[in-house]
């Protein structure tokens, strides 16, 4: 029998074709130069933080100050609770031929840069509340920039590339936090008041020359909804699409995935540095094994959890990273209630332990933190991009921030391993949401309609 010929129009005795077989579809590919672009903007936005976390802890240690008073210094993060309130403003109003964003990207980042100038003049002559006035004002600035950058990443970044997008914010936000923590504490000593004019001026600095990329930076064109929601035509406006987020299927089991899973990490990591000072650990021990060796495992979980989530799906990289956060944090209840006779010491078994503890913390930190977003980067619309994904953000970072303030007196009261349980058992309670989660489409990848009720 003669072999069919497979070209269209041939056949066989039917006289019917066959039709040829249909290739795979190829994998879409990932712009880079989105990913460069949100590296730069996401990394000097990491480098206050990482300065609040790791290098003023320490300066103030040094001056005398209360483990719950230096805690309290985390009230100057209000402004990044607060955004949501202005962040609608950056999707209606714009300059057209300046871009979206962009109109909202550079008077930020030239205010923060004026903001840091002005810390690194005053801030070595006042006293505790001029210091907290001064990076309150350092964060307003900072937030309002996140607040346009985070809708340029939702504005960019197509469904299958959100994943690797998350990972690369995240790690190019934990590459600025270890140059503000590891990078400020190997150049500038906390015993110092000169040694906070050091850290403002280089952070200014940065955030000077990273304005170069929003500069040249070219935005598509706004598209038509977006025109029609900053408009108010057609009975789309960003207040109806913003109030979206809240009427979906599931949405009450959303947003308390979004406050829980940062809950334990709010608690514990104010502690993390003065416990293990307070233990008799070094400030050069402390450097190497939390702000050097645990950034950088940090990093490794952002930078591979957005490879994790496409190789595993959304709702595996969920648990896993869910699970491992709160055991982690358990681990440093075994640390205190163990090794703190160790530490004081301090020896080799000691130190190891303490390495162990923290390296699996930071690893799976900062994994838990690629998933997050990347769900909450799943359920906005980009119509209102900013205002939801500011909103989101403002709900993940609400309870943390009321936990990090009083973490300080839970440890007065009840010790470190206590807290440090109370940290662990909250973030494993997030597990019982993952069910809800997956019946209600958070796992999908796909943005819901903006009329979707499921």
């Amino acid at each position: 029998m003669p072999t069919p010929d497979p070209t269209p129009g041939s056949g066989s005795g039917s006289g019917r074709s066959e039709a040829p077989p249909k290739e795979p579809a190829p994998t879409p590919g990932v712009a880079w130069w989105k990913l460069g672009v949100l590296t730069v903007l996401y990394l000097v936005q990491g480098l206050p933080f990482g300065f609040l976390v790791g290098w003023l802890p320490l300066y103030l240690y040094h001056q005398g100050f209360t483990v719950a008073k230096i805690t309290f210094v985390t009230l100057v993060n209000v402004p990044w609770l607060l955004k949501f309130l202005w962040a609608p403003l950056a999707d209606r109003y714009f300059i057209a031929r300046l871009g979206r964003r962009r109109s909202w990207i550079l008077p930020s980042q030239g205010a923060l840069v004026a903001s840091l100038v002005a810390a690194a003049l005053a801030a070595p002559s006042l006293d505790l509340l001029g210091i907290m006035a001064l990076l309150t004002l350092v964060n307003l600035c900072a937030a309002t920039q996140d607040i346009a950058v985070d809708g340029l990443a939702v504005d960019l970044l197509e469904d299958h590339e959100r994943g690797v997008g998350n990972s690369v914010q995240a790690a190019a936000y934990k590459i600025g936090m270890i140059g503000g923590g590891a990078g400020m504490l190997a150049l500038f000593s906390p015993r110092s008041p000169s040694g906070m004019v050091g850290c403002f001026t280089l952070m200014a600095v940065a955030v000077a020359v990273a304005m170069l990329v929003p500069i040249f930076l070219r935005e598509p064109p706004a598209p038509a909804a977006v025109m029609e929601a900053r408009e108010g035509r057609g009975g789309v406006t960003v207040g109806r699409i913003l109030l979206s987020l809240f009427t979906r299927r599931g949405a009450v089991v959303f947003l308390c995935m979004v406050l829980l899973s940062k809950a334990g990490d709010s608690i514990a990591n104010p502690l993390f540095r003065i416990y293990l000072l307070a233990a008799g650990l070094t400030e050069g021990q402390i450097n190497l094994s939390m702000n050097i060796g645990g950034m950088l495992a940090t990093l490794l979980g952002s930078a591979v959890c957005g490879f994790v989530i496409m190789r595993l799906g959304r709702r595996a990289a969920f648990v896993v990273t869910v699970a491992g956060q709160g055991l982690s944090h358990l681990g440093w209840v075994a640390l205190g209630l163990f090794f703190l006779p160790v530490l004081r010491a301090p020896d080799a078994l000691g130190l190891q332990a303490v390495w162990a503890v923290a390296l699996l913390e930071h690893l799976v930190s900062g994994m838990l933190t690629v998933v997050v977003f990347t769900l909450m980067m799943d359920a906005v619309r980009p119509e209102a991009g900013s205002a939801q994904y500011t909103l989101l953000t403002c709900l993940y970072g609400g309870l943390g921030f009321g936990l990090g303030m009083v973490s300080g007196s839970i440890v007065a009261a009840l010790g470190f391993p206590v807290a440090f349980g109370i940290a662990g058992l909250s973030t494993l309670g997030c597990l019982f949401l993952a069910g809800a989660l997956g019946r209600h489409g958070y796992f999908s990848g796909k943005r819901p309609e903006l009329t979707s009720t499921a």
